[in-house]
This record gives C-alpha cells, sequence and structure tokens, in this order.
C-alpha cells in the first residue's frame, strides 16, 4: 500500500506553527527523540515516517521533505537496517472505524466484515463507537489521530453540517483519508458508499400499499437527516394516489425515544393499522412499546402490519417474521475498503459515490 501523505503547501499556517513547537520539544523522559515523536510533530502516520527514510518511492515528494525537515529540527536519526537472514515483513496500514452503534446488528456486522478484509489485505483495524455523541464523535477522531491511523471509514451521528465540515477539515489537516459510509455529507473526503434510501422508502411502500390497511405510521429519524428525507420521501412516492392515511412521527434513530413516544401514541385513538420502522432499532422500539402497552404484537394475530427497513437480525427465531429490506452488506464492506486503499495509494480525493440497493426480504425467506 502506497502512503497517501500529506501535501505541506496545504497545511495551514497555525498547524506548520503547533508542528515547529512540537519539533523542538524533546521527550522529557530520556531526550531520545524516537520515531513516533518525529510522527506526531510531523502530524503523521509513523509507518509515513519509516517510508520516508526506507521507501520514499512510496510518498509524495512534499510528504517526504516535509518528514525529512521535521526528522532534521528534531535531531532524529534514523537507525541503520540491520542484515538479518530473516525476512522482514513489510510495515501495514493502519485504518480507523467510527460508527454510530457498536450495539446495532448493522453496523456491527458491517464493522466485522472490514476486520476480517483488513486481515486477509494486511491492513490493522482500530473501532471506535461514538455512541450517537457528536462529542464522543470528536474524541474518537481525536484518538485516532493521536494513533497515527492512515485513513478513516467515518459514519456521522451528527446533521449539525458545521459540525461534520470542522470534523472532516481536522482529518484533511493531518493528512488522514476519509471514507464515508451510511452517511452522506459536505466536507473534504475520498469518497463514500451509501444505501438508495429512496428506493428503500418506495420499496416498503410499495409492499405497504397491497396490504389491507387503512392508517400507516412511519417512525423515522431526524427531519434533517438525509436517511430520514430519502426513506420517507420514498414511502410517500409509493403512496400517492393511495386512500391508505399517513402519520409521520420525526423522532431519533434509537430504541428508545421511539418506544416512549409509541407508549403515548398508543393510548390515543385511532390507533394505526400498519407501521413502518425506517431502521432496525426504530422497529424494536415498536416491538418494545406494543409489549409494554399489552396490545398484540405486530404481525401476530390482532396486531397491526409492520415494515421494517434494515431488518432486524435473526427476527424469525423469536417468533416474530417482519417484512424487510435487507442491505448487501459484504459488498458495501469491500466497497468501503476498496475506497480507503485507493485514497492511500493514489493521494487524490477523486473517490467514487457508491449507492447500494437494498432488497425486500419476506416472511419464510433465508438470506
Amino acid at each position: 500500500m502506497i502512503d497517501k501523505g500529506i501535501d505541506c503547501t496545504a497545511v495551514p499556517a497555525a498547524f506548520t506553527e503547533q508542528t515547529r513547537r512540537n519539533a523542538m520539544a524533546k521527550p522529557p523522559s530520556t531526550g531520545r527523540i524516537r520515531l513516533k515523536d518525529v510522527a506526531m510533530a510531523a502530524g503523521v502516520s509513523p509507518i509515513t515516517v519509516s517510508r520516508a527514510f526506507s521507501s520514499p518511492h512510496q510518498l509524495h515528494p512534499q510528504t517526504r521533505q516535509h518528514v525529512l525537515d521535521t526528522a532534521s529540527a528534531m535531531g532524529y536519526l534514523a537507525r541503520p537496517r540491520q542484515s538479518t537472514a530473516l525476512p522482514v515483513a513489510p510495515p501495514r496500514g493502519v485504518i480507523g472505524i467510527i460508527n454510530p452503534q457498536s450495539d446495532n446488528p448493522f453496523f456491527h456486522e458491517l464493522t466485522c466484515l472490514i476486520g476480517q478484509l483488513g486481515e486477509t489485505r494486511q491492513v490493522d483495524v482500530l473501532t471506535m463507537d461514538s455512541r450517537d455523541s457528536p462529542e464522543q464523535e470528536r474524541a474518537a477522531i481525536d484518538r485516532l489521530i493521536a494513533c497515527g491511523v492512515d485513513g478513516i471509514i467515518l459514519t456521522f451521528i451528527s446533521s449539525d453540517t458545521h459540525h461534520q465540515a470542522a470534523c472532516l477539515e481536522r482529518l484533511a489537516r493531518a493528512g488522514i483519508a476519509v471514507v464515508l459510509l451510511d452517511r452522506e455529507v459536505e466536507g473534504p473526503h475520498h469518497g463514500g458508499i451509501y444505501i438508495d434510501n429512496l428506493d428503500c422508502g418506495y420499496q416498503a411502500g410499495r409492499w405497504m400499499r397491497r396490504q389491507p390497511v387503512e392508517r400507516l405510521l412511519i417512525l423515522s429519524g431526524p427531519s434533517d437527516s438525509l436517511v430520514t428525507i430519502g426513506r420517507v420521501s420514498g414511502i410517500r412516492e409509493a403512496l400517492a394516489g393511495s386512500p391508505i392515511s399517513l402519520e409521520v412521527h420525526y423522532g431519533d434513530f434509537s430504541m428508545s425515544p421511539t418506544e416512549r413516544f409509541l407508549s403515548e401514541r398508543l393510548g390515543q385513538a385511532p390507533l394505526p393499522d400498519a407501521l413502518i420502522g425506517i431502521n432496525n432499532q426504530i422497529t424494536l422500539g415498536v416491538l418494545a412499546a406494543y409489549r409494554r402497552a399489552q396490545l398484540p404484537l405486530p404481525e401476530h394475530p390482532g396486531g397491526p402490519r409492520l415494515f421494517c427497513i434494515d431488518g432486524i437480525t435473526h427476527a424469525e427465531l423469536l417468533g416474530t417474521a417482519i417484512p424487510s429490506i435487507r442491505h448487501d452488506l459484504v459488498t458495501m464492506a469491500t466497497q468501503a475498503m476498496d475506497l480507503i486503499e485507493d485514497a492511500l495509494q493514489s493521494g487524490s480525493r477523486r473517490g467514487t459515490r457508491q449507492v447500494v440497493r437494498g432488497h425486500l426480504h419476506l416472511s419464510g425467506e433465508t438470506g
């Protein structure tokens, strides 16, 4: 893998000044300058520093010169390679993953698949969970920068465009390649893998239109989320001209807020005879609310129809067969790894926007 490095001419003055101060500050414990000290001062990964001395052809000329200048200012001397009869393993790339909910089966499985691909491609994978918190997301980015990762596969949790842009700018200044996963945002990055949310909603709406229902309740995420906008718009398009009355609740993508809202809503007439949860965590909140209210569960005798976009893993084993949209997570993980490797090799931000279409999964089907 060829390291993308950073373009020194693009480093802001404030960052350059901080780099100079870091370079002048030697480690207080031993006074010996180590490779990782140079990496931290230069704002690159330890692998980049190693390649600047051992494999300069793998780096951009500006990046190599930036590293050499920093090392020279610090008084760092690269150790000569010792001859050995044993083969020396090439340095492994390091990438980070930041997802919003590790306990969400969708993100958990994606992370596991990317980790498996990392092993086959000789790339170390570090995983962080932002836990649906912008503060935790910033902290995760800080930790991955400090770890000297070469790239990050990132799923934003915030719909705050200012927050997103600030995070992406910081990663760009640190010379870290960024590939976006599932959530599309503006800002400097190297491409992204996205679900076709409009089509997901359209498929859900078309399925619901074929059912004998009159009152449909859509339980969605924040109204300004692109995921919400795409999926709800697709449902509305599919139901255009239908006699089905439509109610939309804009809330949160997680389980507990959905359960709290629906527990109150189920005390008000008329009750919906059909529901669509636009992700798996929302749908779990639907099931929890009906159980708490001691009403017939959705997709059970006497209960309402229920459709879940994203699907609930192994729901059939629990006796609840819920029609859903399933996604090809293997393809998504592979495309994300391909994009991050392309970014590291080329150093270009010409990454593509790749869209993955979900497929309708009905009761009794496998896979």
